[in-house]
């Protein structure tokens, strides 16, 4: 399985979406045309997972001399158990950042509780400070989240850096 850069008008855009709205409450995601849109920002990437000549899957992450941030990252519904999602997360480890980011989901039932031990298998480790997803839409609530990182996030400080960042590249500059 490879990461296939996306770009605006790319025939995988379809399945993206479909994906992408399907996997994603809508207070959990932007708009899929602003996806689109941001495409022409250097720092934010879409890749298709691509397994032959099959597309399995997506990710959006943005990079940073801080961090990489993983932003979304699916699989369709009918690949999962193929570890798709476990590839295309080792790949992104292997690429050169101080610490690579993401957010979950409250472990509050099963589903969330098997992603939080997913990416805690991969080597990520939640932030033991109170964090929340900022807003898609000015104006509306926060959502409360862990913030996982590989390697851990050592301290207080260089947790309120990574997520101020966070809140200031992805969110709050597109309001």
């Amino acid at each position: 399985m490879r990461l296939f850069p996306v770009s605006a008008h790319h025939p995988y855009l379809t399945s993206i979406r479909t994906w992408y709205e399907a996997s994603f409450p809508p207070d959990e995601r932007r708009p899929f045309g602003q996806v689109v849109q941001l495409l022409a920002c250097p720092d934010m990437h879409l890749c298709g997972l691509v397994d032959g000549d099959d597309l399995v899957g997506f990710v959006v992450y943005w990079r940073w001399p801080e961090m990489l941030f993983v932003e979304h990252i699916a699989v369709d519904p009918d690949r999962r158990g193929r570890q798709y999602g476990q590839q295309a997360i080792s790949q992104l480890l292997r690429l050169e950042s101080p610490y690579h980011v993401l957010e979950v989901e409250l472990p509050q039932d099963g589903t969330s509780q098997r992603r939080v031990r997913f990416y805690e298998r991969l080597g990520f480790s939640a932030a033991p400070f109170s964090y929340a997803q900022p807003p898609y839409q000015a104006g509306s609530p926060a959502i409360p989240m862990y913030l996982m990182a590989s390697p851990a996030i050592p301290d207080q400080q260089t947790f309120r850096i990574l997520s101020q960042l966070i809140r200031e590249r992805v969110y709050e500059r597109f309001y």
